[in-house]
């Protein structure tokens, strides 16, 4: 991901404009991905902020390091969007805009007024993204939704826990929100292709993408094969007990010794060879009837080397292991570094700021950093000029509150 700090965009989204009026982790991160690829974003956030610019610690010169994560390449207005003058500003934004993103609670945008047919009435080619924890319609659209809702309801929970033989656990990170943002992005791309491929349909549509629908896509195919026949008279899913992590004398590794060639080298690198003779070990089909107890042996031989040396023995026999990183020791990893996975970038005021990059490495149209996070309102006055509004007009709706600014 390229460092181009004030440059224009070159990426494959050059040209797009995108309205994210969205806060937290899922509208701010699917608009932050399609800033990568080159779009111009637009944040837009109450005057006070969206929640994310005061979450958590730390906090720096007006942004959080939990919203530095999720809105790089943006610029920033902050609206009154209670007001009606603060939506007619929204309206008059999405006149030129290719793609707007919300994620409010189904219902909230249509009652406060820059809903799909509002914003639609204005500009008929617009994509109109919304993401909700269940969609528009149904029992529970109008449900608040958090992360570790949508992962109970789908399903996962049990599968967590079962392997320990506890209660059903979650997966300890928002991992719903992010599968959603990267999804919607995904699909935001799909329907502007729609628009403006030739033959294309030459006009926006309203695309939602429920949490539920997105994690259950991304979590359950590899759940799910019990009940690919219907009717199935097989048990619910069960965890694939083949995935632990070993314990080393200094640390932890994680890997896979399943098939056949891995097993056996795996049993040569540790100078275990004995349980190639061991009943229930010697063959693939014995290893999957019964994972436990080749597991437990080789985990009790990993035990006796350093992670180092356990690593460097199976690595020259072609088993695939890795170590268990902290983040911070995943940073530092040869191989982060060399793909810049984990990278650094001068702030003019604040200092250095790291970064997580975009995951596609595009080789003639790379995404790339040209904007820092914004602090609040930072770009309220230009992109009001850029919409067409007067010096006056701005002043006055500067001095009525309807817009904030630094």
């Amino acid at each position: 991901m390229d460092v181009k700090l004030n440059e224009p965009a070159e990426g494959p989204l050059k040209g797009i404009r995108v309205l994210d009026i969205t806060s937290m982790i899922t509208g701010p991160l699917c608009g932050q991905q399609l800033g990568d690829l080159g779009a111009e974003v637009i944040k837009i956030e109450p005057t006070h902020g969206e929640i994310a610019r005061w979450l958590a610690p730390p906090q720096k010169d007006g942004l959080t390091g939990f919203y530095a994560q999720l809105n790089r390449n943006k610029r920033s207005i902050a609206l009154d969007l209670k007001s009606a003058e603060g939506i007619a500003v929204v309206k008059k934004l999405a006149e030129t805009a290719d793609i707007v993103v919300e994620n409010f609670r189904g219902g909230v945008p249509d009652r406060v007024g820059f809903g799909y047919e509002e914003l639609r009435a204005v500009n008929d080619r617009l994509i109109y993204l919304s993401i909700t924890g269940f969609g528009p319609s149904g029992p529970y659209s109008n449900r608040p939704a958090y992360d570790p809702i949508a992962q109970g309801l789908v399903g996962g929970c049990f599968i967590q826990g079962m392997p320990f033989g506890e209660k059903p656990m979650l997966i300890q990170s928002a991992i719903v929100d992010k599968t959603t943002a990267i999804t919607a992005a995904g699909v935001a791309v799909a329907a502007l292709y729609a628009r403006d491929r030739p033959g294309g349909t030459g006009k926006g549509q309203r695309v939602d993408v429920p949490m539920i629908d997105a994690w259950a896509a991304n979590s359950l195919p590899d759940m799910m094969p019990v009940d690919s026949f219907i009717p199935s008279d097989l048990p619910d899913p069960a965890p694939l007990a083949v995935l632990r992590t070993f314990a080393t004398t200094d640390g932890y590794i994680v890997g896979m010794a399943l098939q056949d060639n891995h097993f056996q080298g795996l049993c040569k690198a540790l100078e275990c060879e004995e349980l190639l003779a061991t009943p229930g070990m010697a063959t693939l089909g014995e290893r999957v009837g019964n994972f436990k107890p080749w597991l437990d042996a080789i985990e009790a031989v990993i035990s006796r080397f350093s992670t180092d040396d356990v690593l460097a023995r199976l690595d020259a026999h072609g088993v695939p292991f890795g170590r268990v990183n902290t983040v911070r020791e995943f940073a530092d990893d040869p191989q982060v570094k060399h793909n810049r996975t984990v990278f650094d970038a001068e702030h003019p005021d604040i200092g250095t700021m790291r970064y997580i990059r975009y995951p596609g490495h595009l080789s003639d149209t790379p995404a790339s950093l040209r904007r820092h996070p914004p602090r609040l309102g930072e770009h309220s006055r230009e992109i009001l000029v850029d919409a067409g509004y007067s010096e006056q007009d701005i002043e006055r709706l500067l001095a009525a509150g309807v817009v904030g600014s630094l």
